[in-house]
């Protein structure tokens, strides 16, 4: 966690081959560890173990999901696993924090983040209702008790009380255009927290018309980031009641808005 000395935290090269019952993928867990070796990151005892496990469970429910396009649990170690890891190195997440993966699809990247941070409490948000299955069925069987899944659609949690205002970090990662992920994400969001958004663009890259929608929301868009790529929003001040708007509505405005609106992220 961002409060807690890396030295103090057990890391995943201290986990046996066969920690959180996944000895049969003791290669991808090798390779997890590994990763996290050279990229300086430390993950708790078991971590590597599940997070395999869980790699595991997608490749072996794509076929009645169509969760991803991951044909091997190797790619999808490296594709959702470690996909979803790499910035570990450029966000900070508090003990204690809580956190929304929007549009989770098969549970990315907030099931590797949670097991990477088993002191914060995280909500996966997917409208599809056969993911949203899958998603409880890995977290029943892994488990991650620190996650629970909502099935439903990101721009309405944002209208309904219990979740307004609620996080401190909101993740999302190939959820759709930068302008639209902004404007579901924010409501969710506190004062003082953030949007951290999977890209290879930073902040600068956007332009202003998604720069000065942020504002309106009450976030701002940071412009450069020297350790990577990856962009993030913070929020400043209350978001109008009137966002977020419906999905046509928020798309039109995105096309309106010109070309930078439009980023995939």
């Amino acid at each position: 966690m961002g409060n807690e000395p890396r030295g103090e935290r057990s890391t995943a090269s201290g986990a046996s081959p066969g920690a959180g019952g996944a000895g049969v993928f003791h290669v991808e867990q090798r390779r997890i560890m590994e990763w996290a070796g050279r990229n300086a990151i430390s993950l708790p005892d078991k971590a590597a173990g599940l997070m395999a496990r869980y790699a595991g469970l997608v490749v072996e429910a794509n076929g009645r999901h169509n969760l991803t396009g991951c044909s091997t649990t190797a790619e999808a170690v490296e594709t959702l696993v470690l996909g979803s890891l790499e910035p570990l190195g450029r966000i900070d997440v508090p003990r204690g924090t809580r956190f929304a993966d929007i549009g989770s699809g098969a549970g990315v990247p907030g099931i590797p983040l949670a097991l990477a941070f088993p002191e914060s409490t995280g909500v996966l948000v997917e409208a599809q209702a056969k993911r949203v299955e899958f998603i409880e069925y890995s977290l029943k069987e892994l488990p991650v008790p620190n996650l629970s899944a909502v099935c439903g659609r990101t721009e309405e949690m944002g209208r309904v009380k219990e979740w307004r205002s609620a996080f401190d970090l909101v993740f999302s990662r190939a959820f759709g255009p930068v302008y639209v992920v902004i404007e579901m994400a924010l409501p969710l969001l506190k004062k003082g927290g953030y949007l951290y958004i999977y890209s290879k663009l930073q902040g600068a890259d956007l332009g202003r018309g998604i720069a000065d929608h942020a504002v309106l929301l009450g976030g701002r868009v940071d412009p450069v980031r020297a350790d990577g790529p990856g962009i993030i929003v913070r929020k400043i001040g209350d978001t109008p009641d009137a966002y977020p708007r419906r999905y046509p509505a928020i798309k039109r405005a995105a096309e309106r808005a010109g070309g930078d609106a439009g980023h995939e992220t």
